[in-house]
């Protein structure tokens, strides 16, 4: 019984805070016994599995896999079936972040133990250390029950993707049936983190799928990454552009080689076919875009970080014509405030009624040559609202203070009044009211859409109600094809026909509106979102080896700002709308009313004047007979 090795074991695991065991081992019952309290009293749970018995490792995978996120496995090399549990550990891929694997060789045959693990497949990610006992020196030769053993950092940077095995001396340990310690350190290895130590990938060359949709697959090899390299006609795969640039910043920091498959789409679905479906099926270790993470895709995808967003809009000018807004002329004041001003005109017309009277009547005083009716001081009052002058003014003091109070009310009214309709007409753009895709679906303004393959895959497999709406709203358009159209012409077509809705991604049609707008015609422009707006995120596959190392480098480079600065080049998130920008023109839409109330006034003034013909000619017409009937009997009695 070697209670030193027990002791080594449990320290090692205590160490790297793993408190979950699976033993591998050969031992005799006592011993097992002995390790199994020992592992107790320090709070360790532990399995035991006896490589003596071929048939108990049989299927051990499953007994391993799905137990526990994380593990620790002790295994001795001088075990009968040693060698046959690294192959199925191999093959079902064991060595990675999941298990800790310490292999003991107490006969310290390095060389077996190369060339054993050269040929077994190891990645970057493999948590295995290699431990060998050695000969005690001559400051620990008189140490009864101690042992010094040496362990070795064990690792392949990807043995199918050309890798080879990475052995490092690691550290010498000391241990006794007390205690184990750190005799000495044998590399800089203690100095840096597991990745700081892996974070070359020289010898291995790494499968990347690319994505490119604006040249055809047939294209040469050198031509494609010329176009993706490139960075003109941003308007062109710029998510797929941007995406790949980023990638080859970390290929380059990888220090790896690359083996390219280049593709046309994205997906199929949520996860198979094109560039997605690559990564799900492991046919690609990296690929060169950021995507959405959806339900069914985080079975299969880890995210890494967010590197960009995606927005589908739709956007439109304000049609002039869409209806009369004639509101604006009430909106300085609520109902309120003009009864209250009209119910002071009606007083002020009576009192200055009142006050002509009795300059006229009781004062003797004929300021002017005829009595004014009410109506007519009515019509001074409210000239006055108005900014009207009047050429009958009272000649009494107290006359005219009422005069000069009712002029200096309407001026402030009228002054407060014209400030906000002005304000409210020339202050900003003239914005729609349709703000949702319900809405749109639900107006008569004709739609385009950008012939985008995620477009066409969302109006067919949408549940919401707006969105099956609006996909009513396109199939029921006399020319339903017409409704797909290039993103240029779309964009054209929303500048030169106010009313048009068209659908795009913004990040590439903000390109052509900043190109081909002018500065005023941007602040006229309404945004809906087609979508919710989702971020993208690089992913990687869940079972991926190099899915630690990978998040490490991609977040160096957003620290860096590299990212940013290519998104910032390659996907528009904005468009700018300054206040010196506009020029708004008060439309129809705003003076209509105005016309509309002269166009009845006119109506008005016609209909009372001939009311007043009519009356005129009714009182002529009786006056004529009655004098007719006065004189014929006079004629009589003469």
């Amino acid at each position: 019984m070697d209670l030193v090795l027990l002791k080594f074991i449990l320290y090692y695991f205590f160490n790297i805070n793993m408190k979950v065991l699976v033993t591998l081992n050969c031992w005799d019952m006592e011993t097992q016994l002995v390790f199994y309290k020992m592992a107790v009293d320090h709070s360790f749970y532990v399995h035991y599995i006896n490589l003596n018995d071929s048939a108990a490792i049989q299927n051990i995978e499953y007994r391993l896999v799905g137990k526990r996120p994380t593990m620790g496995i002790f295994m001795d090399m001088k075990c009968g079936s040693s060698e046959e549990l690294l192959n199925i550990a191999a093959r079902e891929r064991l060595f990675n972040d999941h298990f800790f694997w310490l292999i003991y060789d107490n006969t310290a045959n390095i060389t077996y133990f190369r060339a054993l693990f050269e040929n077994l497949n190891l990645a970057v990610d493999a948590e295995i250390t290699y431990a060998i006992l050695n000969n005690l020196n001559n400051e620990w030769s008189n140490e009864t029950n101690a042992a010094s053993y040496t362990l070795y950092d064990v690792y392949n940077n990807g043995y199918y993707h050309g890798g080879k095995l990475n052995m490092t001396l690691d550290r010498e340990i000391f241990c006794t049936v007390q205690q184990c310690i750190i005799n000495k350190y044998l590399s800089k290895l203690h100095f840096r983190t597991k990745y700081g130590n892996r974070d070359k990938l020289h010898d291995v060359t790494l499968r990347l799928t690319v994505v490119v949709t604006k040249i055809p697959l047939t294209s040469t090899p050198d031509e494609i990454l010329n176009f993706l390299s490139s960075t003109k006609d941003v308007n062109y795969d710029a998510i797929a552009r941007f995406g790949y640039q980023v990638v080859v910043i970390l290929i380059d920091y990888l220090g790896c080689g690359v083996n390219y498959t280049f593709v046309n789409r994205w997906t199929i679905n949520e996860t198979h076919g094109g560039l997605i479906g690559a990564l799900a099926v492991q046919s690609a270790d990296l690929i060169s875009t950021p995507f959405i993470p959806t339900l069914p895709r985080m079975e299969f995808f880890t995210v890494i970080a967010e590197t960009s967003t995606f927005r589908s809009i739709c956007m439109f000018r304000t049609p002039r014509n869409s209806g009369i807004q004639g509101d604006v002329f009430l909106k300085p004041f609520n109902t309120t405030v003009w009864t209250l001003f009209a119910v002071l005109l009606l007083l002020t017309a009576i009192v200055l009624w009142s006050i002509f009277r009795l300059e006229r009547y009781r004062m003797h005083k004929r300021y002017i040559d005829y009595m004014p009716s009410i109506l007519a001081t009515f019509l001074i009052s409210f000239g006055s609202a108005c900014s009207q002058g009047s050429e009958m003014v009272p000649g009494s003091i107290g006359g005219r203070i009422v005069f000069l109070t009712l002029y200096l009310l309407t001026f402030l009214m009228y002054n407060y009044y014209t400030s906000i309709v002005v304000s409210s007409l020339l202050g900003s753009p003239v914005k729609s009211d349709i703000k949702t895709m319900g809405q749109l679906a639900d107006s008569s303004l004709e739609v385009g859409l950008e012939p985008l393959p995620f477009t066409l895959t969302y109006l067919n497999n949408s549940l919401l109600p707006e969105v099956r709406r609006f996909k009513r709203k396109i199939d029921s358009s006399p020319h339903p094809q017409e409704i797909w159209m290039p993103l240029k012409k779309g964009i054209l077509r929303v500048r030169d026909q106010p009313g048009f809705v068209f659908g795009f991604e913004a990040s590439t049609g903000y390109f052509f509106v900043k190109r081909y707008y002018k500065p005023y015609e941007i602040c006229d422009l309404n945004e809906l979102l087609f979508r919710p707006e989702k971020s993208l995120y690089s992913q990687v596959h869940k079972n991926s080896s190099y899915k630690e190392v990978t998040k490490q480098k991609i977040i160096r480079i957003l620290e860096t700002g590299v990212s940013i600065k290519l998104h910032r080049h390659w996907v528009q998130t904005t468009l700018e709308c300054f206040d010196s920008n506009f020029i708004v023109e008060v439309g129809m839409e705003y003076m209509a009313p105005l016309f509309m109330l002269l166009l009845v006034t006119y109506f008005l003034v016609i209909g009372i004047l001939l009311l007043e013909i009519l009356h005129k000619k009714y009182w002529l017409d009786r006056k004529m007979k009655l004098e007719s009937i006065i004189l014929g009997g006079n004629w009589h009695n003469e």
